[in-house]
């Protein structure tokens, strides 16, 4: 069975809706865990909240699929 443009694109979107879902999580974790070593070796650190980047747009999304898009296409 053929795959039609229309499901490639999905498909394209899909991945880069979860590549960058990933990346935003693996730099949360990054930022949480230096955040509790931070705290857990000091006992005199005061904690101000961490920052985060914001979580991936659909912009950003759409950009990113483009990107894998133009891999594929690529000759």
């Amino acid at each position: 069975m053929s795959t039609n443009g229309y499901e490639i694109r999905l498909e394209l979107l899909k991945m880069a809706k979860e590549m960058l879902e990933q990346d935003w999580h693996a730099q949360r974790d990054a930022v949480m865990t230096d955040y509790h070593t931070k705290a857990n070796r000091d006992e005199n650190f005061i904690p101000t909240p961490p920052t985060f980047q914001p979580f991936p747009t659909e912009e950003q999304i759409i950009k990113k699929a483009k990107v894998l898009n133009e891999f594929i296409n690529t000759k």
